[in-house]
């Protein structure tokens, strides 16, 4: 029943998320997966491990598929990143590679924090544009 309740929260909040909410949810969910793993590796809890990393890989493949590289000019970087972070959460999980995961997860960080960064921005003039929006409305 706990499991059921989480799936809907879980999927109600993601169907109201802004766009800009979408991508920094899934870099969010992509590093705690990376450090969920590294410590399930600690445990030699291998089980988990792969559990863990097999998602990252998935929400990896999700952000690639999504990334438009020709509409700017970082955007082959992103995909070269991306395809190195897979490979690198392939060689933690098949070799047991604690180092292989820290990399990853130091390249992520940085990517999810100007993720937020960037929505926040988007967010904030969005919500100014619709403050003035309704200013201009309340003199008319």
């Amino acid at each position: 029943m706990a499991l059921d309740a989480r799936k809907t929260y879980l999927r109600n909040t993601v169907n109201c998320a802004p766009p800009e909410r979408l991508l920094t949810m899934l870099y969010d969910a992509l590093v705690n997966n990376v450090v969920m793993a590294e410590e399930a590796l600690e445990r030699k809890d291998y089980y988990v491990l792969n559990e863990r990393l097999v998602r990252a890989q998935e929400i990896v493949l999700v952000l690639q598929g999504t990334l438009k590289p020709e509409l700017w000019r970082a955007g082959p970087v992103l995909v070269a990143i991306y395809n190195y972070v897979y490979r690198l959460l392939v060689r933690g999980n098949v070799h047991k590679d604690a180092g292989a995961l820290s990399e990853a997860r130091k390249l992520l960080e940085p990517l999810q924090a100007a993720n937020h960064a960037a929505a926040d921005k988007v967010l904030a003039e969005r919500a100014a544009a619709k403050g003035a929006e309704l200013k201009l409305a309340a003199n008319a």
